[in-house]
């Protein structure tokens, strides 16, 4: 027990596992010293290992086994248990989640671990509301919010399904574009939220009347697209058409007004009107529009003769555009004649276009067109400007006549007409009563105030109003009295029956009732002497018309007004 003493039999030193190994084969037993104290006397003790070589062995063999139980075996199992029950709940509900997220195909079962199944409850959540807005967008980029019913993107899809299979089954099908008549004037008139209503019910009846096989899309206001297809004949389409009008021109009461519609069905056929979406619409839309003008309430199936006449609009409408700049339109001068004297007391100016390479255009070929485009507003204001300039050019000349001017519809209706005409006359310092405006029957159809007004301003500032064609259209004895009118102009169609009796009590009836209401009574498409003189007869005022002479230009109209 004292350090300082140190006593070791070199028997017990060892210098490695391999030198014991050695001495303890050649030894049997160990000796040595322990020295130790009995309170300050120092003792020894002698003592003496026998070695049982067996035993020794025995024992550091049991503690070999028990170090590999307890330092090998029992953590590997440890291990091991630790990694299944890690992977059951932790890796394989992590990777589930992991899967989840990225394909979101599968929803796992509860976990057992709260933290995860929090997770898990949260992702499933934020999916399923991902999931049901992704079909709300999916259905409104598909469906028409209003009527419920596919939209153009559905419509798109589903002739981008069709087609192939058509052509694959070399199978036809029918393309419609159906239009409402006179939807606008129910919108204007009602409201909105009427016309709405209406296209509500409207598109439930397109859904009973038409087959489950068949496709109905809104793709405008009140512009509809059907597909019909399977049918056997033209027959059995024509019969499905005919419903479906049948059924919208019932009388529909909405929020308590009546309400009345018809459609125009336009009809194209896959594959030789069109074969895709872009010339199948058009191709209806050109056929639905030739439907309206047959009356309304009409079909119409779309024809090669169909399409010309539009690429002959359509090249048309680009040519009198650069006619107008490049000067080919020229105004043509009309006499008006006294019946008494036979003297020319005015002109009517009257637009021609002359085409370097066509030559002579009628101006039914393409008035009607500009009425309808708009163009008129641009090609009205240059005749106002050529007849003025021309009115002043003869005044110079010494020959003073009166200037008659047409005025189309949409050029009289235009803000400050009225204003901007007085202000061209006194620029150019012409005398107001020279000039007159010839204006059809249809401008004074409405008899608003801004038509009153404008005729009003007119009429106090000098201009004459002549009412163009009169008796042709929706004539009415009302406008004659309300509006300043000066002339009232007999067609020529009233002239052309001059021969008969019935057609005269008509003449007489018009010029009788002019004098009246104090207008000077001008017939037009006099043709033979004797028409004037029985114009002459029923104290008509004025003639034009070919007997006399027919249109001619300016420099012709000028000598032959010096030759009378």
């Amino acid at each position: 027990t004292d350090p300082k003493i140190k006593s070791v039999d070199e028997n017990l030193i060892l210098s490695d596992i391999k030198t014991y190994n050695e001495k303890l084969s050649k030894i049997t037993y160990l000796k040595g010293d322990i020295i130790f104290f009995e309170q300050n006397k120092q003792k020894s003790l002698n003592l003496i290992f026998l070695l049982n070589k067996e035993e020794i062995n025995q024992y550091f063999i049991k503690n070999r086994e028990e170090f590999f139980i307890y330092f090998g075996f029992l953590p590997i199992f440890g291990f091991f248990l630790f990694y299944i029950v890690f992977r059951k709940y932790i890796t394989i509900p992590l990777e589930k989640l992991r899967q989840l997220a990225y394909y979101n195909n599968k929803i796992p079962k509860a976990f057992k671990i709260r933290e995860l199944e929090s997770i898990r409850h949260s992702m499933v959540d934020s999916f399923s509301r991902l999931e049901n807005e992704k079909k709300e967008f999916f259905l409104m980029a598909r469906t028409d919010s209003l009527s419920g019913l596919a939209n153009r993107n559905s419509l798109q899809e589903f002739l981008d399904r069709l087609i192939p299979t058509a052509k694959r089954k070399q199978e036809e099908f029918a393309f419609l574009f159906l239009d409402l008549d006179h939807f606008k004037t129910i919108n204007d008139s009602l409201g909105h939220n009427i016309g709405d209503e209406l296209l509500q019910k409207i598109s439930g009846i397109l859904k009973k009347v038409l087959r489950p096989n068949d496709f109905i899309a809104r793709v405008g206001g009140d512009e509809f697209v059907l597909i019909i297809q399977d049918y056997k004949s033209n027959l059995e389409l024509t019969n499905i058409i005919k419903r479906v009008q049948k059924q919208l021109s019932k009388p529909w009461v909405i929020q308590t007004h009546p309400v009345e519609t018809t459609c125009s069905i336009g009809i194209a056929i896959f594959p030789q009107d069109g074969k895709d979406q872009i010339s199948l619409m058009k191709s209806a839309d050109i056929a639905m529009y030739e439907a309206k003008k047959h009356g309304r309430n009409q079909y119409h199936f779309f024809t090669k003769e169909l399409n010309d006449k539009l690429l002959k609009i359509i090249n048309l409408n680009k040519q009198m555009r650069i006619a107008l700049k490049n000067g080919d339109y020229q105004l043509f001068y009309q006499p008006k004649v006294c019946l008494k004297d036979s003297k020319i007391i005015g002109v009517e100016a009257l637009i021609r276009w002359i085409d370097k390479e066509k030559g002579f255009i009628p101006p039914s070929d393409f008035i009607p067109l500009a009425e309808e485009n708009d163009f008129i507003i641009d090609l009205g204001d240059w005749i106002v400007e050529e007849a003025l300039n021309q009115y002043l050019d003869w005044k110079n000349k010494g020959i003073d006549i009166v200037m008659s001017i047409n005025i189309s519809a949409k050029q009289f209706l235009q803000n400050r007409f009225a204003e901007n005409l007085i202000e061209k006359i006194n620029s150019k310092k012409i005398e107001p009563n020279r000039i007159i405006l010839e204006l059809t029957e249809y401008i004074l159809i409405d008899q608003n105030n801004s038509v009153y007004s404008t005729l009003r301003k007119l009429n106090e500032f000098g201009v004459s109003i002549s009412l163009d064609d009169f008796g042709t259209g929706y004539s009415s004895l009302s406008y004659l009295k309300k509006y300043p009118i000066d002339y009232l102009k007999i067609d020529k169609s009233f002239i052309d029956d001059s021969c008969n009796s019935q057609g005269k009590v008509f003449i007489e009836t018009i010029v009788k009732m002019g004098q009246t209401l104090n207008m000077k009574i001008v017939a037009e498409g006099v043709e033979t002497q004797e028409q004037v003189e029985y114009l002459k007869s029923i104290s008509c005022n004025l003639y034009q018309g070919y007997y006399f002479s027919k249109p001619i230009k300016a420099k012709e109209l000028e000598e032959f007004y010096k030759s009378l």
